[in-house]
């Protein structure tokens, strides 16, 4: 299981036993680089760590633990000291990105847990034996033999239907997730899994937002300096919080800058980082990609990825990230700023102005998801909670129908809990997006991406203390009725050029649309979608495929990437069918 996920972990790997757990590592070696080897065993061996992520101010952490025996470097050990003195409740005290697993030798128990947002992901399976089997990406289970290795029915119709797993599942029939700013103890007796490291948002005062939010994304960037390796910015984050005056060090800035033309560049994006760039003194490098070998980056993505997945965005982060890793291997994202900060509501406004492919189901559902923005961030006029129920299903590419004709189960479209965002006010339309789409699908966007080039991502606008302000804050602090991210505009203007300061928001997209017409991905289609013999026509119905193949659209995109990913990966599972 541990060489499975030696891509996550290229530098360094470790195993430690006990009576009862075995806990194994596969390190991307940052901090501490030849004293942090994990597991880490606290003193006298009765404590065992393995961790994936970043805890965020750990020098800090420290001279608070300062009873606490610390025999290395690593962030890491930190985890060990707050068990010491808190017990499971450490997740209270614990910021960063994580996913980790702590053995208890004298209590006979296991504790899982990830980090609030869900950055570092952890699934977990109960073996044939009854022992509890976990592993930061679901192949290392499904190839160890010892779980139940058939795709789930209802899992394939969820991935097809939004174009992602959702968070606390996985797409095999023994394996699930651990849901973000969650626990699971094992106590060699029955589970116990519990909510955890989240704190509560505080009541904030309206004139104090700007201030605070900048002093805490300025904090939130401190792990860049304390690292042994170098880092670089991504576009999105040199446009906010991460390029200030004074940095401690000079770290590199890659991003991804292209034209619009689809015949040269697989990506519609030109970035105005230069500008930025250039007044803060930042080694610039910039990344053309070529739109050949989109057939052959497709299948990669099936092989190197442990779940099915649709964001066709996933294509270009990957390639960033192989880019990336040729000169770093730690990057900043902007990942969470839009959620958090109003990063959506203009944007899509905009989309109800912009022509679409009526081809498209999306063209319709672009609308629908402007319309429930705006309507959202008007005084309660109507009934909020349909908004909020409408909302909840608009991101749906296939419908009830459509999933029964494939033989998949045709799913509940209100199967998705939306009792917590009842008011439908924007405010609670950015936590659905928190608690759904951000780590359904960005998180697991960029994680896979980095992860399968040995490349580590931290995302500061999730750091604890700037989630939590924002997150106090209403709506009306961060848009107006011309900019989104208002009070990230505000705190960090002064730093950026007025071309940049006053931007419309460009997302990260893909000429998905284009890259499935062409001669060598219609090739790929009629292997993977057109011929009976192909692996996919195990999961689902041929003939009820064959409408999707010439729609060249997201539906069109989701089959695709569910065929070349059961096609690497079935011969990990000898049950070789849904059951």
């Amino acid at each position: 299981m541990v060489a499975a996920l030696d891509h996550r972990g290229p530098d360094d790997s470790g195993v430690v036993e006990y009576d009862g757990a075995v806990l194994g590592s596969s390190r991307l070696s940052i901090i501490d680089v030849k004293g942090g080897r994990q597991p880490l065993l606290d003193a006298d061996r009765a404590t065992a760590l393995v961790c994936n992520g970043e805890i965020y101010g750990h020098r800090r952490l420290r001279s608070l633990l300062s009873d606490y025996p610390f025999v290395t470097g690593s962030d890491c050990e930190v985890i060990l000291a707050l068990y010491r003195r808190h017990g499971a409740a450490l997740l209270d005290h614990l910021p960063g990105t994580f996913a980790f697993a702590l053995w208890d030798e004298r209590q006979r128990t296991l504790l899982l847990a990830r980090d609030r947002f869900g950055e570092r992901p952890l699934y977990w399976a109960m073996t044939s034996t009854g022992c509890l089997a976990f592993a930061s990406e679901t192949h290392a289970l499904v190839s160890s033999g010892l779980v139940d290795n058939r795709p789930d029915p209802e899992m394939v119709a969820q991935m097809l239907r939004q174009g992602y797993v959702p968070t606390d599942r996985s797409i095999w029939q023994g394996v699930r997730s651990i849901p973000h700013a969650s626990r699971l103890t094992w106590i060699c007796a029955p589970l116990r899994r519990s909510n955890g490291g989240g704190r509560r948002p505080n009541p904030t005062t309206p004139e104090m937002p700007t201030r605070r939010s900048s002093g805490s994304a300025r904090r939130s960037t401190t792990p860049w300096s304390t690292s042994s390796t170098p880092m670089f910015r991504s576009a999105h984050f040199s446009r906010a919080a991460s390029i200030r005056r004074r940095s401690p060090c000079s770290p590199p800035a890659i991003i991804e800058d292209c034209e619009r033309s689809p015949s040269t560049c697989p990506v519609r994006r030109r970035s105005p980082t230069r500008p930025v760039a250039d007044r803060h003194g930042i080694d610039l490098h910039v990344y053309r990609p070529e739109l050949h070998g989109v057939a052959d980056r497709i299948r990669s993505l099936g092989r190197s990825w442990d779940e099915p997945f649709g964001d066709s965005s996933a294509l270009p982060t990957s390639m960033l990230c192989e880019f990336a890793r040729e000169h770093v291997k730690v990057v900043l994202t902007g990942d969470g700023a839009d959620e958090l900060l109003g990063g959506y509501v203009v944007w899509n406004r905009d989309l109800l102005e912009t022509p679409t492919d009526d081809r498209s189901p999306m063209s319709t559902a672009s609308k629908r998801f402007a319309r429930l923005r705006m309507r959202a961030a008007r005084p309660p006029a109507v009934d909020r909670s349909r908004i909020a129920r409408r909302y909840a299903t608009f991101r749906q590419y296939f419908d009830a129908d459509q999933l029964g004709s494939l033989g998949l189960p045709p799913l509940d479209a209100a199967r998705v809990d939306v009792s917590a965002y009842h008011y439908g006010t924007a405010d609670d339309i950015s936590r659905f997006d928190l608690d759904h789409y951000l780590p359904g699908d960005i998180l697991v966007k960029t994680d896979r991406a980095s992860m399968a080039r040995g490349l580590e991502v931290r995302a500061p606008f999730l750091d604890v203390d700037v989630a939590t302000g924002c997150l106090a804050l209403p709506s009306h602090h961060k848009v107006d009725a011309t900019h989104e991210k208002v009070l990230l505009r505000r705190a960090f203007g002064d730093q950026w050029p007025a071309a940049v300061r006053d931007r419309p928001k460009q997302g990260f997209g893909a000429p998905m649309s284009d890259w499935l017409e062409l001669p060598e991905v219609a090739r790929l289609k009629a292997d993977h979608l057109v011929d009976p013999a192909s692996a996919l026509f195990e999961l689902v119905d041929h003939d009820a495929v064959q409408p999707f193949v010439g729609a060249n659209d997201q539906r069109t995109w989701n089959l695709l990437m569910l065929a070349v990913w059961w096609e690497q990966h079935r011969r990990r599972a000898p049950s070789r069918q849904c059951a």
